[in-house]
């Protein structure tokens, strides 16, 4: 049985914060630090770890679609 690294959510099958964060930091090299700032910084490093602990989500949607497009970019093939 293979291990699925990309947790998607059940409803939508759309990547959840918490994967997506995961797999840029796992996969693609980058820090907290550095999704933060690719972010523009609207958002703190700490937050970025609540996100891949599954303790908080994106409250703006704007955040959310930032994120999914950094994970597009970075950790596509």
């Amino acid at each position: 049985m293979t291990e699925n690294t990309q947790a998607e959510n059940p409803q939508t099958g759309e990547e959840t914060a918490k994967s997506m964060v995961i797999q840029l930091i796992s996969h693609a090299g980058m820090s907290a630090t550095d999704i933060s700032e690719a972010l523009g910084q609207r958002v703190s490093r700490r937050t970025i770890y609540r996100w891949a602990k599954g303790e908080s989500e994106p409250q703006q949607v704007s955040d959310l679609t930032e994120l999914s497009k950094l994970y597009k970019q970075k950790c596509s093939a």
